[in-house]
């Protein structure tokens, strides 16, 4: 059995990631950028849970993703991108929240950055995460730059409707950029052939 050379090797892994990328888009889709975000709860509901209506403790809720057409940044200066450039946003446990659950959409949710470095969200939404309908709201959170906060909403437990004032729980936002997923299937790859190359050598 003939094992490829190293550099045979990444050439082949090369032409498979690129094989993934759709005709045509490989350079109109170069300035659209993706971020994973994790919320790192401090204190939450989501951190304890509701026991007596069998709702577990979920610290990973609010964790999510956006992506965002980049091109027109010039890296000088505090700038900020919209949906007009595309922002779109998702909830991984949640898919019905995106950037249209914004209050102030379309006017926001931005993501800022300074001098070319990310910064971080603006996104401000109500909703009641246990409810399967969107019209039904009841609790907030907020995303401001690294700093969040969420709580129930005032303006939505009236007196006559077990009346409340917000119970904030906060943290703090950390973004990373998101693997593409034509690197990731070719670093896959990269490793899937590293161990059949071991197992062939003597």
């Amino acid at each position: 059995m003939t094992i490829k050379t190293s550099t045979q090797v990444l050439t082949a892994i090369a032409g498979i990631s690129l094989s993934f990328l759709p005709v045509g888009l490989e350079s109109t889709q170069a300035a659209i950028v993706r971020y994973n975000f994790t919320v790192n709860l401090e204190s939450s509901f989501f951190l304890t849970g509701f026991p007596a209506l069998n709702i577990p403790p979920n610290p990973d809720y609010y964790n999510g993703q956006f992506s965002v057409d980049d091109a027109n940044l010039t890296g000088v200066g505090l700038e900020s991108l919209g949906v007009d450039e595309g922002l779109s946003i998702t909830l991984f446990d949640d898919p019905r929240i995106d950037e249209e659950d914004d209050e102030r959409y379309p006017a926001s949710p931005t993501v800022s950055f300074q001098d070319g470095k990310l910064l971080g969200l603006d996104y401000f939404v109500i909703y009641h995460p246990f409810s399967a309908f969107d019209n039904y709201p009841g609790d907030f959170f907020r995303f401001a730059n690294n700093d969040f906060t969420d709580g129930f909403d005032p303006t939505f437990y009236t007196p006559e409707n077990e009346p409340r004032n917000p119970i904030l729980g906060n943290g703090f936002v950390t973004y990373q950029v998101a693997p593409e997923p034509s690197l990731t299937i070719g670093l896959l790859a990269a490793l899937g052939l590293a161990a059949l190359s071991r197992k062939a050598q003597p």
